[in-house]
């Protein structure tokens, strides 16, 4: 299960990447598609920051989960009375930039879908 997610993220990190370049070096693009792209950007990088930083929710009575939707750090007890015991593992940092290729992702595959649409009408116009 590990693997598949892996794989998954990598996916969803190749899309953003491929949206950032056509964004950036694809000259052809209407000047609002570009814009809005970055727009976007920025808005997912607030939204990653915020959520990541600021939400918390609990699981159960006995687990506390910082960061959503891949979380920051975790906090578990035993039972209601006994003291939270901390996980922080890699997520402490990774966590931002996570969730930052997570929220970008759906606004990717629609710019990489408008971008190619905008393409294929230039292409038809010119012919």
């Amino acid at each position: 299960m590990a693997i598949l997610l892996l794989i998954v993220f990598l996916l969803m990190v190749a899309v953003d990447v491929w949206a950032a370049i056509a964004a950036m070096f694809q000259h052809r693009l209407s000047g609002w598609l570009r814009s809005s792209y970055f727009v976007i950007a920025l808005l997912a990088f607030v939204a990653a920051f915020l959520v990541t930083s600021f939400f918390s929710y609990y699981s159960n009575p006995n687990t506390h989960i910082f960061g959503w939707p891949i979380p920051r750090v975790v906090f578990q007890r035993d039972t209601p009375t006994s003291p939270w015991l901390d996980y922080v593992g890699p997520t402490i940092v990774l966590a931002y930039p996570m969730n930052f290729v997570v929220y970008m992702f759906v606004p990717s595959v629609f710019f990489i879908i408008l971008a190619m649409r905008q393409r294929r009408h230039k292409h038809e116009a010119v012919a």
